[in-house]
């Protein structure tokens, strides 16, 4: 149950750092932004992968690795785009992961599905598309979705043959590193209003270590539990994000509805928890 209450806690962290960087976006580019921000917590990460640290010569391993880290990156600035465009509408698309997730798993990973895990997924769905009522339709977000399950499938494929934190950080580098060409393919719409300087850095450097703190949580959390549980759980980040884009970003407007899908997602979230 311990590895339960950790993918919550990853969700809350998530939708923390989320919220924190909203007025960050403000003046970046999404794409500057997810660089320094994997950076960094890249360099977090290095001491416990050193503490971790495992030789591993298996192409398969370093292949799954590999995959996830473009999956992860793509994953991280699609949700940054989105993020700057529509906060809510992008986490209601963003939050059909643990339907994808529930699908995929018993295809990939060879594990249970039973009525209440289907059934809880649906309900987290339906409550992200009731949030995504008083929005707009997310390219963005839908995407995001469909890489954040195939980053988790190959996550736990890779967890099987190395410490999580020693994966994660690879993972999160081969992310960091597929975001430097994506400058060229961003439109000139989406880029920020100034280049990034040192303050920047420090102001990003926040997001950066409650991302680490989730990202730990996660992943040892995905390496002793099953993909179609954790994952959907994490997915509880719309609950909290909800909560701290009312207090912290001021949104208020159609709390009510936001609210009632809520009501649906944490009705979901016990049935996968007790599935």
């Amino acid at each position: 149950m311990i590895w339960l209450a950790m993918a919550v806690a990853a969700g809350f962290f998530n939708a923390f750092w989320t919220a924190l960087s909203k007025k960050i976006l403000e003046h970046l580019s999404a794409r500057e932004f997810t660089l320094v921000f994997r950076i960094q917590t890249c360099l977090l990460l290095l001491p416990f992968a050193l503490l971790q640290w495992s030789w591993i010569t298996s192409w398969r391993w370093w292949a799954l690795t590999v995959a996830s880290g473009v999956f992860e990156g793509g994953r991280i600035w699609l949700l940054t785009t989105g993020i700057k465009k529509d906060y809510y509408s992008t986490y209601a698309f963003y939050n059909l992961t643990p339907f994808f997730t529930v699908l995929a798993a018993p295809l990939f990973l060879s594990e249970p599905q039973p009525p209440a895990l289907v059934a809880g997924g649906a309900l987290i769905a339906m409550g992200a598309f009731v949030f995504h009522q008083l929005g707009r339709w997310s390219w963005p977000g839908l995407v995001c979705a469909l890489f954040s399950t195939v980053a988790a499938v190959l996550s736990k494929k890779a967890l099987v043959d190395a410490p999580p934190l020693f994966f994660t950080f690879f993972s999160f580098l081969v992310g960091a590193i597929v975001l430097i060409p994506l400058e060229k393919l961003e439109p000139e719409r989406h880029k920020g209003k100034r280049k990034m300087v040192w303050k920047d850095w420090k102001k990003v450097f926040p997001v950066a270590f409650w991302s680490f703190i989730a990202s730990l949580l996660f992943y040892i959390a995905l390496k002793y539990a099953p993909a179609s549980k954790i994952n959907p759980l994490v997915r509880a980040n719309l609950l909290f994000g909800f909560l701290f884009s009312y207090y912290l970003l001021n949104e208020k407007k159609g709390w009510k509805s936001k609210a009632l899908g809520g009501g649906l997602i944490f009705a979901g979230l016990l049935l996968v928890a007790f599935a």
